[in-house]
């Protein structure tokens, strides 16, 4: 699917923009007008989903805050990474990514409630299946 607009060159604000829509990857041409020069940057949105194997010492928990979940009408997020827990020890897991699952079990569709106990019982070592997000621009040509 590809989606356009129009760009008027008279209102110093506006823009134009066309996305290809794909499995894991929407990319497009942006058209902007900065500072009185028009320029034209390649737009990406990439997707990836990673496995991420978080081990747990002895007396402490996981490390992350979350926020989200079905009764929110959005994913569970990770809204915090404590500092030298086991999460930020990981070196996987980001403020923002989306948890899909806990040791094998789906969070997708879960409640606030339901994504923290399956964190609290996950046990010393914890498999997260996670969302990453992320958008890359790329200056292609002055217009």
């Amino acid at each position: 699917m590809v989606e356009s607009g129009t760009i008027s060159r008279n209102s110093p604000g506006s823009a134009s923009i066309v996305v290809a829509g794909g499995p894991g990857v929407r990319s497009g041409i942006l058209e902007t007008r900065v500072r009185g020069a028009w320029y034209r940057v390649s737009v990406s949105l990439e997707t990836e989903y990673i496995s991420v194997r978080v081990i747990k010492s002895d007396n402490n928990g996981l490390g992350i805050s979350i926020k989200g979940g079905r009764e929110n009408r959005m994913p569970i997020l990770i809204s915090k990474i404590f500092r030298g827990m086991a999460a930020d020890n990981a070196k996987g897991l980001y403020v923002g990514d989306a948890i899909l699952s806990v040791n094998g079990e789906d969070l997708r569709d879960a409640t606030h409630e339901e994504a923290v106990r399956a964190l609290k019982r996950a046990g010393r070592v914890v498999d997260l299946e996670d969302y990453l997000s992320s958008s890359y621009l790329g200056q292609m040509s002055q217009g």
